[in-house]
């Protein structure tokens, strides 16, 4: 009687674990991978026709990827950058006063620091890009930053072989570095936050244009010269040497923001021989040439700003002699 005892108890535990499905779960299974699918697909196709920023940066990023003739008559500059460059510079203004020997490519990428453009150039690098020139717009605080933009960079700026690199210097968890990864391949994951702030501005109009300004209303504390000195030597020298690699030199563009360090990222880059241009000095412009967030600049502050860095790029990049720019 024992061993018949014995013998039905493997029988129960057996019975017991054992895992039954059935037709209504696979039913919700196969519709939820569908829905999954279907969700991915049009925001593959009807993401990047909605957003008129998603546009804008899409048709910037082919264009940036198709500069590869480096050394012609007219020297190429891939210009990149975050919002201060898409507000501070007026495209149409610079191409007009910048001498006609360069031709200006822009790609200027939303809430990006330093590591996007690393990262990201190191990809466009990948894939084939080759400019004379690349100039990188950069705050102070941008150029020290730890952070990056997050999914949006993971998704159009990085390439697969370095996101665990980029979770480890930007001090990602587990969370956020699969968060990271999934982004990476999804283009719902990597674009659901501009998602969400699209309909947010489309639905409560009011709410969306509160949240943009309330937020670029607040200011980053002061990083201090012992601190931005070395940060900045080590990242210039970075960004140089990966230029340098792909055939390209590369320069250092600090837009006028309430921001200090300038001066000493002008002096970091004198030491290494990168040029930084520095088209506005600290304190030149007021309240009037900024929008209401204090931070970006208006119509008119962009201008003046564009007017200068148009002047500096002419004296700093290297002007060919006429002679053999041939005929254009």
């Amino acid at each position: 009687m024992l061993s018949s005892i014995s013998n039905s108890e493997p029988q129960a535990k057996s019975q017991g674990t054992r895992i039954r499905i059935d037709r209504f779960t696979v039913c919700l299974l196969v519709l939820v991978v569908v829905f999954l699918l279907s969700l991915e697909a049009v925001c593959r196709v009807g993401f990047d026709r909605t957003s008129r920023v998603q546009q804008r940066e899409v048709s910037q990023r082919t264009a940036a990827l198709q500069v590869r003739n480096p050394g012609g008559n007219v020297k190429n500059v891939v210009m990149v950058g975050n919002s201060l460059m898409v507000e501070g510079v007026n495209l149409p203004l610079l191409t007009e006063r910048i001498d006609h020997s360069y031709a200006v490519v822009p790609y200027f990428v939303l809430g990006t620091n330093y590591y996007d453009w690393y990262f990201g150039l190191k990809r466009m690098f990948a894939e084939g890009m080759r400019p004379d020139y690349v100039v990188i717009g950069l705050s102070p605080n941008q150029l020290a930053a730890d952070s990056i933009r997050g999914d949006i960079s993971s998704r159009y700026l990085f390439q697969s072989s370095d996101l665990l690199n980029i979770a480890g210097k930007t001090h990602m968890n587990a969370t956020a570095t699969s968060g990271l990864i999934l982004a990476h391949y999804s283009e719902f994951y990597g674009t659901r936050d501009v998602i969400r702030g699209f309909a947010m501005s489309r639905v409560l109009p009011p709410v969306g244009e509160w949240l943009h300004t309330g937020f670029a209303a607040v200011r980053d504390p002061e990083v201090k010269e012992e601190m931005l000195k070395p940060i900045a030597m080590e990242r210039l020298k970075n960004l140089n040497q990966l230029c340098i690699e792909h055939g390209a030199q590369f320069v250092l563009v600090i837009p006028p923001t309430y921001q200090k360090g300038a001066g000493t990222i002008e002096r970091a880059g004198a030491e290494k021989g990168i040029k930084v241009l520095i088209p506005v000095g600290d304190h030149e412009f007021d309240a009037s040439d900024y929008q209401s967030d204090g931070f970006h600049l208006n119509a008119e502050g962009a201008q003046k700003f564009t007017d200068r860095l148009a002047a500096e790029l002419n004296q700093r990049l290297p002007v060919e002699h006429l002679a053999t720019l041939g005929t254009r």
